[in-house]
């Protein structure tokens, strides 16, 4: 279960929201389920939105944190320095890959297009697997294999490949048609 937290920052208020989404996400971590989170911090010149991307075993452990009585007061923190409410975003499957750093998911692309994409990420990767997990694991039988090389690959794609396809490609994946009008 995937879910994005987004907020952003009254003037003035950018280092107290900085501070109550970082306790956040390190109280978070306590919670039952939780699989990881990533804070995507505003860049300069860009309006103060903070976003935590956060990953939860299940729909009930994700419940869990969001109705516990610490996130509600760290909520209530973050409401005073905030201006807008809180954005709440949930994703599942290949949609959570393809968002923008720093933004709220949006609409995705077109399934081709993240297919495209995916293929052109994974495919450099199953060759380097390929070439490498022999080498490496060789000693191990083929099937036995497949399990670290397909952790590897799954991390890589999830934290490192992907979101530097979506950053590159983002202006193919969220072109918007234009009429073709003279």
């Amino acid at each position: 279960m995937t879910v994005v937290w987004t907020r952003r920052a009254k003037p003035g208020g950018t280092r107290a929201l900085e501070a109550v989404v970082d306790r956040i996400a390190r109280e978070m971590k306590r919670s039952r389920g939780y699989q990881g989170a990533a804070i995507m911090r505003p860049e300069a010149g860009h309006p103060q939105i903070y976003s935590i991307v956060a990953h939860f075993a299940s729909q009930a452990d994700l419940d869990n944190w969001t109705s516990s009585e610490l996130r509600g007061r760290l909520v209530a923190e973050a409401d005073e320095v905030s201006i807008g409410g809180l954005n709440v975003q949930q994703a599942a499957g290949l949609e959570a890959w393809f968002q923008l750093p720093g933004q709220p998911i949006v609409v995705p692309p077109p399934r081709y297009k993240m297919a495209v994409v995916t293929w052109l990420a994974i495919f450099p990767l199953l060759i380097g697997a390929n070439l490498a997990a022999p080498a490496l694991l060789g000693s191990l039988p083929p099937l036995v294999r497949l399990v670290p090389v397909s952790l590897v690959l799954i991390a890589l794609m999830t934290w490192a490949v992907m979101p530097l396809m979506t950053k590159w490609f983002r202006f193919w994946l969220y072109a918007s048609p234009r009429s073709r009008s003279a």
